[in-house]
């Protein structure tokens, strides 16, 4: 008879994106995912295979809630160039509200990009996405004249992709919050 899971798996990969944003995936041992988790260490391994498994899946799991607050953005924004204001003050009152930890993904891309082909990949992968929707934001702004129809649609797609990626990095050294804001508004200014 097959074991059943006694746990929570949305909650310990929740636990556990805390702590691999938190710690990176050098800095975190067996040890403390077994902590966080409250699980022992063959529970861990029978349920998400090794660390980089588990390290994965808590990629997996900050990557859909990104995606998520990039739909409601645009889904609550009145106009496309609103959407991309709202994703900026999103982000600012994020970093404004409590610790500054960066973005996760940015933080694994300067941990493990150059040395880990895999995770190279799943970022890559995931600029793509998002500089894609931002593309798709700015060319419908641009049809209804919030942004110059001569401009780049990708390339602007991209420097927003950048900027939101070095404004999150920015954050975690720059602790005056009206540098930051100021930033976000020059970004937005410039499209």
């Amino acid at each position: 008879m097959p074991k059943s899971v006694l746990f929570d798996r949305e909650e310990t990969i929740r636990k556990v994106t805390d702590l691999f944003w938190e710690k990176g995936y050098n800095g975190t041992s067996m040890q403390d995912l077994v902590d966080v988790t409250g699980l022992n260490r063959s529970s861990i391994y029978n349920s998400y295979g090794d660390k980089f498994q588990l390290f994965k899946e808590a990629l997996c799991h900050y990557q859909r809630m990104q995606n998520n607050m990039l739909q409601t953005v645009q889904e609550k924004g009145r106009t496309p160039k609103g959407a991309i204001k709202l994703l900026f003050d999103g982000v600012w009152s994020e970093m404004s509200n409590g610790p500054v930890k960066g973005c996760f993904l940015s933080n694994c891309a300067t941990e493990l990009s150059n040395t880990e082909p895999r995770i190279h990949e799943f970022l890559a992968d995931n600029q793509k996405v998002v500089v894609k929707s931002f593309e798709k934001l700015i060319m419908k702004a641009q049809e209804a004249g919030e942004i110059d129809q001569s401009k780049d649609a990708n390339i602007l797609a991209q420097y927003l992709f950048s900027s939101l990626q070095g404004l999150r990095v920015t954050a975690m050294v720059d602790n005056n919050k009206s540098h930051i804001k100021g930033i976000a508004e020059q970004v937005l200014s410039s499209l």
